[in-house]
Formats: structure tokens, sequence, C-alpha cells
């Protein structure tokens, strides 16, 4: 199983991100035969990851549930918002996380791998220093379309249409003046990551659900 904590922002967060990306949409670079260069992540698999386990066998999912639990149970509900926005590595659009309780993120997936580690799950160690949510990836072709956008170095070509170089850079810049609404995460998830298809789409399985109860669920 392949496996990873995340949170979901609220509804009311899910849907405000949704109408800004309707107008992040019309920056939206595609080829000249009118295919898309962007692959829009549908609002189902919106999420905030934690900590990402990757594979997991299936007789170690129920330690795993077990050492993540009385983590979430000392963590309280964490106030954030959805705001911002920058793209990985030219291939992935990803809009930022902000918000009260944004700066204590790092050290939750921190407690969380360190968990999941005691029970011998291995875990993506790699820093998430920067929460985000992912709503797009570069499509494939993407990166032919970039190179095709560079100059020429000899006929003394014009500039690169860096739009057509890099296809995320027209909806990052419309979405980095982004501020969505607070919302509060009341709960981990353990989710599972598959194949729903024969197109190899995603699709996110709700595996454990463990709610934040620490300092009396802010009470």
């Amino acid at each position: 199983m392949s496996l990873f904590a995340a949170f979901r922002p609220s509804a009311a967060a899910l849907e405000h991100l949704a109408l800004a990306l309707s107008g992040a949409h019309a920056q939206e670079a595609r080829r000249p035969d009118g295919a898309p260069l962007v692959r829009w992540t549908p609002p189902e698999l919106w999420h905030v990851t934690v900590s990402f386990f990757g594979a997991v066998p299936d007789g170690t999912v129920p330690d795993l549930a077990a050492a993540l639990a009385p983590v979430a149970h000392e963590t309280a509900p964490l106030s954030m918002r959805l705001r911002g926005a920058g793209v990985f590595d030219r291939r992935v659009l990803w809009v930022g996380v902000g918000g009260l309780d944004a700066d204590a993120l790092p050290g939750l997936s921190t407690a969380v791998a360190a968990a999941a580690g005691e029970v011998g799950v291995r875990v993506d160690r790699r820093p998430r220093q920067r929460a985000h949510l992912t709503v797009a990836r570069a499509a494939a072709g993407a990166r032919q379309a970039r190179r095709r956008a560079q100059p020429r170095r000899s006929g003394g070509g014009g500039a690169a249409d860096l739009t057509a170089g890099d296809p995320l850079a027209g909806p990052a810049a419309a979405l980095s003046v982004y501020a969505g609404p607070d919302w509060t995460a009341h709960e981990l998830l353990l989710l599972e990551s598959t194949s729903g298809d024969t197109s190899g789409r995603r699709v996110y399985r709700t595996v454990e659900t463990f709610p934040l109860a620490g300092a009396a669920a802010r009470a």
C-alpha cells in the first residue's frame, strides 16, 4: 500500500480555491494544436501532505496507525489558510499554506515521521519546510515545448516565449497573490494512493482518521 499522512482543507476553503483556479486556467499555455500543457489536479485529490510513507506492507498498517494516533492526540487543531503559489522544478504548481498555525507543520511532520520510523516504516525524510497543496502539473510534452521556446543561438532569433516555455508560469503568477479563507484542521488522515482505472489517474482512500485533540482541542 502506498500511504501518506495529510490534511484536507475545509469545503469552504476548497470551493474558494476552485473559484480562483477558474481564473488561473485562462493563463494556461497550450500547444499550437490546442492540446493542454497543464494537467490540473481534480479537487477530490487536493490535500496538504504531512509525511509520505510510500510502500507499506499491509500487515504493518495497524502498527503505523497505532503509532500515529498518539501524535495526533497530542496535537491541537491547526488554524491555516491557503495563500500564494509557486512552481517546483517547472513541473508542479502549488498553492502555499499560511495562517496562524502554519509554522507548526514542520514539527508535526517530523513527529509523524519519527513515530512511523519506530514501527519500521520507511519515511521520505526530505524536509517539508514549504507546506503546500498541489493544483497542477506540467503535461507530457511540456518539456519539448519549453525547448522549442528557447531563443536560437544563431540567426538572431528573438526572445523566448516564456509562457510557452514554462506553461505553469502564467497560472503561478495569477495565483501569487491568492489568499483563501481561514480553516481549521481537526483531524489527521492516513491516506492510500492507488491507480483508480486504466488511465492511471490517482485515487485516494482514507485508511484511518486521527482527531487532533491536543490542548483539550482548544476548548
